[in-house]
């Protein structure tokens, strides 16, 4: 190799190293730009006309795919394809951000003498079982829409025992996907589950 070559063989590598040190910069600056953070409202107490009780409830961590394990808010564009919201996060992962609405919404509600988060209270009387399917953004050539998706199972704890079982799905329509409509819409979306929940619980006989 001549002394010009060992030159230009010499500044090609530092050129590539220099470029792959400004892309892993470039993803840790991305990496650490603080992210909005949003949170859902559970219902206030008297928001669901229901009758009031004296049983314990504990209510179980949903459980999701991998997507919606995350603190990220998802969109998916298709049935097999997850982005996530820019500069956008729930204030929990999503799975926990649920579980805590459904039990503050349940403790408002009154109408259980107690509700509690799995393994957080004494021996409940129930243990409601949530599958959280679709949490999430759905856009298409038609319309795009906040969709919530759930199957949600009341066990009696004793025994294990099936009280009910239900599937719930809300969805509410966005103009776009910037984050205040679509906080917003989720927050719409949630406000209309947790209500059909409530609705349904109160009709079992025995709860």
């Amino acid at each position: 190799m001549t002394p010009a070559s060992a030159i230009r063989f010499a500044l090609f590598w530092l050129g590539l190293s220099l470029l792959a040190g400004c892309s892993a910069l470039s993803s840790i600056e991305s990496a650490s730009q603080p992210l909005n953070t949003f949170e859902l409202s559970p219902l206030p107490a008297g928001a669901v006309a229901v009758s009031r009780g004296r049983s314990q409830l504990e209510v179980a961590a949903p459980t999701a795919t991998g997507a919606l394990t995350s603190d990220r808010i998802v969109i998916k564009p298709n049935a097999l394809q997850v982005q996530v919201l820019p500069e956008a996060r729930w204030v929990d992962e999503t799975t926990e951000h649920v579980q805590l609405l459904l039990v503050r919404s349940l403790t408002n509600s009154g109408m259980f003498g107690l509700v509690s988060a799995e393994g957080a209270g004494p021996r409940p009387d129930f243990l409601l079982l949530t599958d959280l399917q679709a949490f999430q953004v759905e856009t298409g050539a038609d319309q795009q829409a906040v969709v919530i998706r759930t199957n949600m199972t009341l066990l009696r704890d004793d025994d294990g025992a099936v009280v009910s079982a239900r599937s719930f799905e809300n969805s509410v329509p966005v103009a776009d996907t910037t984050a205040g409509q679509v906080v917003f819409a989720f927050d719409q979306a949630m406000t209309q589950q947790m209500t059909d929940m409530l609705r349904w619980l109160d009709r079992l006989p025995g709860v």
